[in-house]
């Protein structure tokens, strides 16, 4: 385990973050404001939480487990990729709207390029599923 917590520190680190995301949407949702499309302003709702939660949970399972079977890496990447662009999005257009700048969209555009760049690292044998072709 230690040897698969080194060499998935990055998806480790974003497994936490995504964790800590969404306890901190547990316990203090409804942060965007109310002319926000419905569909972003959802993203900061309890149910998000719990599945921004359960995403990085997994995803923590994984790598330090680091099992890539049935293409569950890409099938995380690319949930993790969506939630944080989704994320970065909707404070960015919170921001627009309410005429405020905050740090939340820079910060949550920092994991979000971390998470990019760790997908483009990836070997991409774990993307596949294990197959070597």
């Amino acid at each position: 385990m230690k040897r698969h917590f080194w060499k998935n520190r990055q998806w480790v680190t974003i497994a936490v973050e995504e964790i800590v995301v969404g306890l901190v949407v547990m316990l203090h949702y409804q942060q965007l404001d109310i002319r926000l499309p419905p569909a972003l302003g959802l993203l900061d709702d309890a149910p998000f939480g719990m599945l921004y939660i359960t995403v990085g949970v997994v995803l923590l399972v994984n790598s330090l487990w680091d099992f890539y079977w049935y293409r569950i890496r890409l099938v995380l990447i690319a949930l993790s990729g969506g939630m944080w662009t989704a994320l970065t999005f909707s404070y960015a257009i919170n921001d627009y709207v309410t005429n405020n700048v905050t740090i939340v969209p820079f910060i949550f555009g920092i994991i979000t390029l971390n998470v990019f760049l760790s997908a483009w690292d990836e070997p991409r044998y774990k993307l596949k599923g294990g197959e070597h072709v």
